[in-house]
């Protein structure tokens, strides 16, 4: 089971229109559109597809040279949700060179947002480094 974090401003939601600009301005991450994503069930092998809502966005991975689906949006509260498994070089072992944490560190610098997970724990946009929590 993954664990989820955020990239969020508690004090002031970041808006959809935000989100996309600054989304549509990023190297490395672009908005899913209405694209639908297949996900194979890796213990049972069934395929599930889902469809991707308006703001949720693709990170590129420079490895396999593909976009994957990685970032939910949630209109309501005004954040950007992602697995963290998705930045653990990052978060678990400073590789500050992970170019999908670069990416969305950066994306949450130009929103004067904050990365946090589901605790209530946020991360040093510069480091990684898990700084309360």
């Amino acid at each position: 089971m993954g664990y989820s974090l955020k990239i969020e401003r508690p004090e002031n939601p970041i808006t959809l229109e935000q989100w996309s600009e600054v989304v549509g301005s990023t190297e490395g991450i672009r908005l899913a559109g209405s694209a639908s994503n297949t996900l194979t069930n890796p213990m049972t092998g069934e395929e599930i597809s889902l469809k991707s809502k308006e703001g949720d966005a693709e990170v590129f991975d420079s490895e396999t040279g593909q976009w994957h689906s990685a970032i939910m949006w949630r209109d309501r509260n005004g954040t950007a949700s992602f697995n963290s498994r998705i930045v653990a070089g990052a978060t678990d072992y400073n590789d500050l060179t992970d170019p999908i944490w670069l990416c969305l560190a950066s994306v949450a610098k130009k929103l004067s947002a904050q990365i946090s997970g589901e605790e209530g724990e946020l991360f040093d946009l510069d480091t990684a480094k898990q700084t309360s929590g």
